[in-house]
């Protein structure tokens, strides 16, 4: 199994705080990207349609979701109104460049060990 990790922030209703969360633990995700690497690597798809791609699936699997989302505002605010809702997604969305280079390089390297 190759190792992907890229962490944001979430909550954990559990254990009521807010903690790092790899968005490649969610299985849909990881499985997702390791299928869009085979297939760049065939040469099936170009390099943006890899990015489309992989930015698809996480949001498919992590926006608008209340288990991915946290509440982000001031410190010393009281008025619950003026929070903004973030979810895995939206902060993953942001570096999804990051994120591809990230996975493909990651996922060549373990394919030339295994080789």
């Amino acid at each position: 199994m190759i190792e992907l990790k890229f962490y944001v922030l979430n909550y954990d209703f559990n254990g009521k705080k807010v903690e790092m969360f790899n968005i490649f633990s969610n299985c849909h995700v990881y499985d997702d990207a390791i299928k869009l690497c085979k297939k760049r690597k065939r040469g099936a798809i170009t390099w943006d349609e890899f990015v489309e791609e992989l930015d698809r699936s996480i949001k498919w699997q992590e926006w608008s979701r209340r288990e991915y989302e946290i509440s982000v505002g001031d410190a010393f605010e009281t008025d619950l109104d003026k929070y903004e809702k973030w979810d895995c997604y939206q902060q993953a969305h942001a570096n999804i460049e990051v994120i591809a280079m990230y996975t493909y390089k990651t996922f060549l390297k373990e394919i030339k060990k295994s080789e």
